[in-house]
């Protein structure tokens, strides 16, 4: 092995600052060691002039990661990675080379590349070619001529339709007074003849024009199929691309077992940029290399990206959608702490407690730690408690949630009825929230003064749930409502209005570099730990759907 990739640390380490078991590596809690790895990892990015990134520009930051290892004379020392490419490239001194076989890669994937590649242009060409414009325009212009001349068609007919009713009047009334009149019958006949003419002339109209536009929708249909085609053969191309693309990764672990990388994905599909994070690198290497794994922890350096949060130098967990399921086989041979579970049995029996009551619904207080529904893994919940205080309520009694680690009001209703108008309320957007946080930083007030606005539209991290992203493109609107309350020690306390319920809403709009930039005290995935996340839902205004009441209920926030 070169020993250019293992780093010993710069002071002597001993054997009981070790952990006993290799801790997980979905936490963003890293044992003292690798903290003291990241460290020195740190003070070599800042000196370093070999090679040069952008980190602090917009989607310039990149996750970095340290593995702790012990080489086979025992002696301490850490391997260093980063995620995806660097300043351009896979592979750069000291950090450990990718899973993939290069040599094998660079066989085939620039040509498959390049072909994918030309196929978009040529999508391109024939998407924006003036011959495809000429026939949509031909289309267009057809179907507004067909919808012009058909309105004046049928406003000629309607006058004639009203000319001869006048008509058939005025006979009618003349044959009332003399019905001697010979010429009464004949001319009704060409009336009716006349209607029938008009009826033939908008059948062979309609013929016409149907026979124009389908003509017309046909060449465009013919040239769309041809552009199809082509997107078909390049998807084609791209899958069986990102096969062979994956083929390339070979997955280890201590017991020298080794699988293709696609063996732990559903389909065989693989994530794009699953295997070239941090930590399997990491393993992989270590693996490869006889090296024993002892603590592993990845952090971020440099600006946060444009969609998801990403803080300078906090630490994060291993992400759900490209490591989870690799991580596990990759790690077998060592003893391994179990990862965090979500939720817990809460010890406090008579959580949650009580604000408000009357015969149709309840007002509660629910501490931070609580579920508010049952989960995978943890079932006692607010919900569960629910069912068991009030065992003859009907219906869902839960109207809304919180977070496990949100405080707060939560509505519930006893009886189906009053849950259906609760959550009307909540639809229609009746229902006022109040939120009190901590950020973790002072912010700026800009010119904005103390309070704003913040739409930032939010969908779920498909590679890393339940975190959630910005996303313009597919994101549901979600608006918050800002007022800062007071700002010292660095810290700020705040009042959150939140015109949407979208999951985590307040965490992303409180942590986004284009929200308020300042995470929430205590929250373990958009910023760092602490002894609990500071964000308490202190008020609810709502209707009371029996009475008609408006209510107002209001817990503070315990800190």
């Amino acid at each position: 092995m070169n020993m250019n990739y293992l780093t010993y640390f710069t002071s002597p380490i001993l054997d009981n600052t070790l952990p006993a078991v290799f801790p997980t590596p979905f936490t963003n809690m890293p044992h003292p060691i690798a903290k003291l790895a990241c460290e020195q990892l740190q003070e070599f990015l800042v000196s370093q002039s070999e090679w040069k990134h952008d980190f602090d520009s917009r989607d310039g930051g990149k996750m970095f990661g340290v593995l702790v290892v012990k080489d086979s004379n025992d002696n301490i020392g850490f391997l260093s990675a980063f995620s995806g490419m660097l300043a351009g490239q896979w592979q750069l001194s000291g950090f450990v080379p990718p899973i993939f076989n290069e040599v094998e890669r660079g066989g085939f994937l620039p040509e498959g590349e390049s072909e994918v590649a030309a196929l978009s242009v040529n999508i391109q060409a024939l998407s924006e070619s003036d011959e495809y414009s000429e026939l949509e325009q031909t289309l267009l212009s057809l179907q507004r001529r067909h919808q012009d001349e058909y309105r004046k068609l049928k406003a000629d007919h309607k006058s004639n339709k009203t000319l001869r009713q006048q008509k058939r009047v005025d006979i009618e009334k003349l044959f009332e007074i003399d019905e001697s009149v010979a010429s009464m019958e004949k001319q009704l006949i060409k009336l009716s003849f006349e209607s029938q003419q008009d009826k033939n002339e908008r059948k062979v109209f309609n013929k016409y024009w149907n026979e124009q536009i389908a003509d017309a929708r046909k060449k465009v249909g013919n040239y769309e199929a041809k552009i199809e085609k082509i997107k078909k053969e390049r998807a084609d191309k791209s899958r069986k691309l990102h096969r062979k693309v994956f083929s390339t990764y070979n997955l280890s672990n201590k017991l020298g077992e080794q699988e293709k990388i696609s063996q732990f994905f559903e389909d065989n599909r693989p994530p794009g940029g699953a295997g070239d994070c941090a930590a399997p690198k990491l393993l992989h290497f270590a693996n490869q290399h006889s090296l024993t794994p002892i603590a592993l922890a990845e952090f971020w350096w440099g600006a946060p990206p444009s969609e998801g949060v990403r803080h300078h130098k906090h630490f994060y967990p291993a992400c759900r959608g490209k490591c989870r399921p690799i991580l596990p086989f990759m790690l077998k041979g060592l003893s391994v702490q179990a990862p965090p579970k979500h939720g817990f049995a809460f010890k406090d029996d008579d959580a949650p407690y009580t604000v408000y009551e009357d015969k149709n619904l309840v007002v509660v207080n629910k501490p931070e730690g609580l579920l508010s529904v049952p989960g995978k893994e943890v079932k006692d919940s607010v919900q569960t408690r629910m069912q068991k205080r009030y065992p003859e309520a009907t219906g869902p009694l839960l109207v809304h949630r919180l977070d496990m680690a949100t405080s707060g009001l939560l509505l519930v209703a006893k009886n189906l009825e009053t849950h259906k108008a609760l959550q009307s309320q909540f639809i229609k957007r009746i229902v006022e929230k109040r939120y009190v946080a901590i950020l973790s930083s002072g912010i700026s007030l800009g010119t904005s003064g103390d309070q704003g606005v913040i739409e930032l539209p939010l969908r779920v991290d498909l590679e890393d749930r339940p975190r959630q992203v910005v996303c313009y493109e597919h994101g549901k609107k979600a608006k918050t409502h800002w007022e800062i309350i007071s700002q010292e020690e660095g810290k700020t306390r705040v009042y959150f209005y939140p015109h949407t319920g979208r999951t985590h809403q307040l965490r992303v709009h409180a942590s986004h570099i284009d929200g308020l930039n300042a995470p929430i005290l205590g929250d373990k995935l958009y910023g760092e730990n602490a002894e609990r996340l500071f964000l308490h839902a202190e008020c609810l205004r709502f209707i009371n759907p029996v009475t008609g009441e408006k209510m107002e209920v209001v817990v503070p926030a315990p800190f």
